[in-house]
């Protein structure tokens, strides 16, 4: 297959992959609901947007998300920590999605390395990720309460 031919087919398959993944990022975001926009801010989730979208390996995305972790755990902030393990887990998850669209995307063309093919393909899957979380949250405004 060319270079060309499997962009061009990978490209599809990530569009299609980040349409049916909405539902799950919507789900994430509004099982933290509690947490927006105040114990996780919009700093927080924007930083996670540059890194996701600047990193050059998913593990500068990890370090990140880590680093993040770990502030909130010297801060005693158990509820924002817990937020972002497991943000971790559902982005390493987003690995085993990589495989399978890599797999359906058909053989690689020769000049591609397929261990950073798969990298490159698990961040794209991860920025579409985040991009949902952060859209669904962004646009959320609490119910006033009535008393």
């Amino acid at each position: 297959m060319s270079d060309l031919a499997y962009t061009l087919t990978l490209r599809r398959l990530v569009a299609a992959w980040s349409d049916q993944s909405r539902k799950d990022a919507a789900n994430f975001a509004n099982k933290h609901r509690d947490l927006l926009p105040r114990r996780i801010t919009s700093t927080q989730l924007y930083g996670l947007v540059n890194i996701v979208r600047n990193a050059q390996r998913f593990g500068d995305i990890q370090r990140f998300i880590r680093h993040q972790r770990e502030k909130a755990e010297r801060a005693g902030r158990q509820d924002v920590a817990d937020y972002w393990k497991e943000m971790e887990q559902v982005l390493n998850n987003l690995r085993n999605d990589a495989r399978e669209l890599q797999r359906q995307a058909g053989s690689l063309p020769p000049t591609i390395s397929p261990k950073s093919a798969l990298d490159t393909l698990h961040r794209q899957l991860t920025e579409e990720f985040v991009q949902h979380v952060l859209a669904h949250g962004s646009y959320w405004s609490p119910v006033p309460r009535t008393y």
